[in-house]
């Protein structure tokens, strides 16, 4: 059978997600998977709902006589399938039967299963968005599905092909990363392979890993048994249930990555189905190698149910290139082209390997009794001949004849010596050439660890060297930290070095991103005054380039022109500095120039697309000018040569409707179908055109555009249309001096803001043109209030809304944005909370509006009855929402009304977002113990156990379940208090036990000594008699948190999940100080339980420290229980 690919349609069962947010959300403190969260310009999806209905898509199949593809463009253009069609259909790829939506993604919507492909940043910003896609045929029967996206944050376009071969199991990925943009950007690249997992599944890395590391490499593990703590789990006190490569042994949500190896390959092997698989790739370009597991615990098992009705649990065994961690990113320089291959095949009946290539995989394991199990399985036919020695003897050699899905074992061969690094096994072709050979590693070999720790860098204050500054501000901005701002570091380098080249530099390019160009302009300056003041020619020309953009967008032409050629003496900038000087020729129309300035740029860079594109466009109008033949036909071939690299290169396709020959339809026709004529596209190739000055074809690709309909998708898509291609329109009748420039500019004005979300600079400049028009337009100032907050330009944006405020707006998002911004910029809360209603009294409905009100009272620690009875005034929109049904559910809590509260949490189905795990469990549990606490006071001793058992049976549909390493030490305290009140005493005393055994808890997503479950341990001390050991655990919590109060506070460096910082901002030295006041107001009360000593002193105090809690979050509800127990005891001590 040769390799089949074809386009079509399935019918899958679908849980749908919400609509995507017509409210802008600008994350800039969201910590997501280690880096930045911002999720602008992307809308914002935060609902999934519970009942699957059918939903086509359009499934690309390729298949051969070994194995099954399935691939989804219209999810993020993943595998959805990949069997082994040898092995009874073996899906060594995670197979779902539902797409079922979770609340994972950068921007909502995740799915699991299959393989996804994450770039520029995990997980992949376009996951639930749709990539285009096209089918090639090789002249040997291969076929590549090809996917690719302009990627919505920072338009850069990614692409990858799954290609299959007639003859072979080898599945290849090839990948072609392209900077279509002038400036640098970071980037990693993760294969995401889902496997299905059970007791029997096992994970398997090469032989000379023998340790991992987690994220950021924040810590580390031998490897593949556990000696130490590893996310929180004590592997050295699980002996038989410490090997990492076994899911059935890791219990938590744990991620682990390789370091280092000398190997190219590593896989997965389920024992029970005999099928596995082994990925291959280059180690040297891509070094990533992890397993990822939810755990295999009740927790895990929570996700699993959110992911997946039927498939069961699964492991990510995750590739990676030029990374090996999450975060760690490399750089894509402007215009620069990557590409890379990755390969996976099925591998049968012979368990984890120890060595693999693309054509060969060789399980070579010594049992403890000496025999030597070897296998072998290869990807095509093979003839050969299987060597195995020990030392100059041969134990083994036999002829190997096999096809893909074959496996040939032995198992009877004797291990003699006592090195089984003496053992050697060689697999030759029948012409003798090697094909794969493997040496066991000794046991007794002491591994060694080239890879530390990392730790956090200092203050900039703290830093010894300039040097350093300059170093750490590039890793925090290289990383994406989400924390730290690289800023104060360079910013310090120019306080010690005012003319530091690099901090100069460095400031320079963020400034220029931001569009602050002239700012951006005078450190430039500066850097090219120190690079040159000693000699003329600097060894790097970056500064001069990104002088030369700045002064060009600033106006000044002559010297951008002048900065950008002294950039090209230095080889890394001379394409992307003879590319832009290109673009300056065609906009005088010096055509000779530009070609010789186009071919100058691909002679250094022959991989740089819109560098031939543009030399297309270029050519042709040089042989117009010069008054030559007028055939396009030279001209499509080279836009041709372009597509037969790239496919998917859409400002190819649509110069194929320039050069057209005839009238040109069926080439319109292509374009429209394989751009799914995407606003955002759309934009992007109106910008290439012109930033070289072709504003007629501009003019015709966006008329094209709004003349035709958008492609449908099965997924929301909300950014395919946009008012932002009217204004560009607009502005470009204007720049052309079109006679319906003015037509045009108020069809613009008359536009949907619904997600009006521009980002690129070239946005900026348009819609600042639109503002300086005659007459008022409040949606080019909220558009571009968004851009600039997008730019973190608070007060620049600040002032554009007020603008559109001022021209009374109809767009309530223009309020709620100035909310936003004014409280995270101002602290003005009263001013904030104004242009809230204002937004709500333009959008009533909008449930977000509601939550984020809220949300706004919470900071402002507004009174609990004023919220409580706004919330339940919008009941019906807060029940739309999660988040807000949780926060009605604490205001019931800390009011009295639990059973309100239970009755609420249990009427509905809750949705997690990962990292964000707890919120809906906390409300549940304390409704349970306020229930089960308020039983027990009134003698009903049952159903206050009822209550408290219920607390640890979590149902299903919180969506959440206690973490393993959450503490339970309040409910076991509590039920064996009812236990106690109906005499069964000895159960009492197990529970007690249990809470007070526990140590430590788990704490926004991390391990923690102390909590406010500590109280209960020491309560459950006195319970059992142990009050001495209560009073010196009550004495150590009272030391910690008053150790901790005042104490500066900050966000940990390494985290790699942060809900509590979404939408405002909250003085972060307030909250900490706050939860170690509750802390130390806890152990001022156990310690009153411990002895009758100073008791009215320990009560004062406690009362002290819930003050400061109260003055904070006046809806803390352990706060305000502890606060009426203090004011009983002030009453019966009156």
């Amino acid at each position: 059978m040769k390799t089949q690919a074809t386009l079509g349609c399935q019918a899958i069962p679908t849980y749908p997600i919400g609509e995507p947010e017509k409210n802008p959300l600008f994350f800039e403190k969201r910590v997501y998977q280690g880096s930045s969260g911002k999720v602008y310009p992307v809308p914002f999806v935060d609902k999934v709902f519970d009942q699957p209905q059918d939903v086509t898509y359009q499934i690309a199949r390729l298949e051969n006589d070994f194995v099954r593809l399935e691939m989804m463009p219209e999810i993020g253009g993943r595998i959805w399938l990949g069997q082994d069609k040898t092995n009874n259909d073996f899906d060594f790829f995670y197979r779902q039967d539902v797409v079922k939506p979770a609340l994972v993604g950068l921007a909502g919507p995740w799915i699991s299963g299959g393989v996804e492909f994450n770039w520029p940043q995990h997980h992949r910003p376009g996951t639930f968005m749709p990539a285009d896609v096209h089918i090639e045929e090789e002249s040997d029967g291969s076929q590549t599905v090809w996917m690719s996206e302009h990627d919505p944050l920072n338009r850069l376009k990614g692409m990858h092909g799954v290609r299959l071969r007639p003859d072979s199991s080898l599945i290849e990925l090839k990948a072609r990363l392209y900077n279509r943009t002038p400036l640098t950007h970071t980037f990693l690249w993760w294969a995401n392979v889902a496997a299905r997992v059970h007791d029997q599944y096992q994970s398997f890395l090469p032989p000379d890993v023998h340790y991992v590391a987690d994220h950021a490499v924040r810590a580390m593990s031998s490897f593949p048994v556990a000696n130490t703590d590893y996310y929180g789990v004590d592997y050295h006190n699980r002996p038989g249930a410490n090997d990492l490569s076994w899911y059935k042994n890791i219990p938590v949500p744990t991620s682990y990555m390789i370091c280092e190896t000398g190997l190219d390959f590593f896989g997965g092997y389920d024992h029970a189905a005999g099928g596995g698989f082994v990925h291959v790739a280059n180690r040297h370009i891509a070094p990533g190698k992890k397993q990822w597991t939810w755990g295999n615990e009740r927790f895990g098992w929570t996700w699993d149910r959110e992911l997946t009705d039927q498939g069961g649990p699964y492991v990510e065994l995750m590739a990676g290139v030029y990374t090996d961690n999450q975060p760690d990113f490399s750089y894509l320089l402007p215009y620069e082209t990557k590409t890379f291959s990755q390969f996976w095949w099925p591998i049968q009946d012979i368990g984890p390997v120890q060595q693999a290539n693309c054509d060969a995989a060789l399980a070579f394991r010594v049992r403890s009794d000496r025999q030597i199990e070897l296998g072998v399985c290869v990807s095509s036919a093979f003839e050969g001949e299987l060597t195995v020695r020990e030392g100059d003897r041969v134990l083994e050699q036999t002829q190997i004849n096999l096809q893909p899905g074959q496996s040939w074992q032995n198992s009877e061969l004797q291990f003699q010596g006592d090195q089984v690094s003496n053992l050697l096994a060689e697999l030759r072709s029948a012409g003798g050439e090697l094909v794969l050979d493997h040496r066991p590693i000794d046991p007794a070999t002491v591994p060694t660890r080239n890879r530390q720790v990392a730790t956090e860098p200092p203050a900039p204050e703290d830093v010894a060297s300039v040097d350093e500054l300059f170093h750490i501000g590039s890793h925090l901005e290289q990383y994406r930290h989400p924390t730290r701002s690289p800023g104060p570091y360079w910013q310090e380098g120019l306080r010690r070095d005012p003319g530091d080249y690099r901090c100069h530099l460095a400031l320079g390019k963020r400034l220029l991103q931001r569009g602050q160009y002239e700012a951006a302009g005078e450190h430039l300056q500066s850097a090219v005054a120190r690079l040159t003041s000693l000699h003329p020619n600097p060894e790097t020309g970056e500064a001069h380039y990104y002088l030369g953009l700045t002064l060009r967008a600033l106006g000044n032409v002559q010297d951008a022109y002048a900065a950008l050629y002294k950039s090209t003496w230095n080889y890394e900038w001379r394409s992307a500095a003879y590319y832009q000087l290109a673009t300056l020729d065609c906009l005088r129309a010096d055509w000779s120039s530009a070609c010789d300035h186009l071919n100058a740029s691909l002679d250094t860079n022959r991989q740089h697309n819109k560098a031939s594109l543009l030399l297309a466009l270029a050519q042709a109008q040089l042989a117009q000018q010069r008054g030559e033949s007028s055939d396009t036909a030279e001209s499509r071939k080279q836009v041709q040569q372009v597509l037969s690299v790239d496919p998917l290169d859409h400002w190819a396709y649509h110069l194929l409707t320039v050069f057209a020959c005839d009238s040109g339809s069926a080439e319109i026709e292509q374009f429209l179908a394989k751009t799914r004529n995407d606003a955002q596209t759309i934009l992007d190739l109106a910008f290439d055109y012109i930033e070289s000055g072709f504003y007629q074809h501009a003019i015709d690709l966006i008329e094209l555009h709004h003349a035709n309909e958008v492609t449908p998708v099965a997924v929301p898509n909300p950014l395919e249309r946009s008012a932002m291609t009217h204004y560009v329109l607009a502005w470009l009748k204007h720049r052309t001096n079109a006679a319906d420039a003015g037509e045009a500019l108020n069809r613009a004005r008359g536009q949907s803001a619904d997600h009006c979300f521009p980002s690129r600079l070239e946005e900026m400049d348009v819609l600042q043109w639109a503002m300086e028009q005659p007459g008022s337009d409040p949606l080019a100032a909220y558009a571009l209030g968004n851009l600039l907050l997008d730019k973190r330009r608070h007060q620049d944006a600040i002032d554009v809304w007020q603008v559109a405020a001022k021209q009374e707006s109809s767009v309530p998002q223009v309020y709620r944005n100035l909310g936003i911004a004014i409280w995270n910029h101002s602290a003005d809360g009263q001013q904030a909370s104004a242009y809230y209603q204002q937004a709500m009294d333009l959008d009533p409905q909008d449930a977000r509006l509601v939550s984020e009100f809220d949300q706004l009272s919470k900071k402002r620690n507004i009174a609990i009855e004023d919220r409580l009875g706004f919330l339940q005034s919008n009941r019906e929109l807060v029940l739309l929402r999660d988040d807000a049904t949780v926060e009605l559910a604490a205001l019931y809590n800390v009011t009295g009304n639990a059973k309100e509260s239970l009755d609420l949490l249990l009427s509905r189905r809750f949705h997690p977002w990962e990292g964000g795990e707890g919120a809906v469990l906390r409300q549940y549990t304390s409704a349970r113990l306020l229930l089960g606490k308020a039983d027990l006071e009134n003698g009903d001793a049952q159903s206050a156990h009822d209550h408290f058992t219920k607390a640890m049976e979590t149902p299903d549909s919180l969506g959440e379940a206690y973490h393993p390493l959450q503490a339970q030490a309040d409910v076991n305290y509590w039920i064996g208090r009812s236990l106690t009140a109906m005499g069964r005493d000895d159960e009492a005393v197990k529970h007690f036990q249990l809470s007070a055994e526990e140590e430590g808890d788990f704490s926004e997503m991390a391990v923690t000594q102390f909590s406010p479950l500590t109280y209960y341990r020491g309560l459950s001390m006195c319970e059992l008699g142990q009050r001495d050991e209560a009073a010196a655990l009550f004495t150590q919590l009272r030391q910690f948190a008053n150790e901790k109060i005042g104490e500066p506070a900050k966000i940990d460096y390494f985290a790699t999940s942060l809900p509590n910082l979404l939408v405002f901002d909250e003085e972060l030295q307030c909250r900490r100080d706050a939860e170690n006041h509750f802390l130390a107001a806890l152990a001022c009360h156990g310690l009153c339980q411990c002895s009758a000593d100073e008791v009215e002193t320990l009560m004062a105090n406690a009362e002290t420290h819930l003050k400061k809690v109260l003055e904070f979050d006046r809806s803390h509800q352990q706060a305000n229980e502890l606060a009426k127990q203090l004011e009983s005891y002030s009453l019966e001590n009156a």
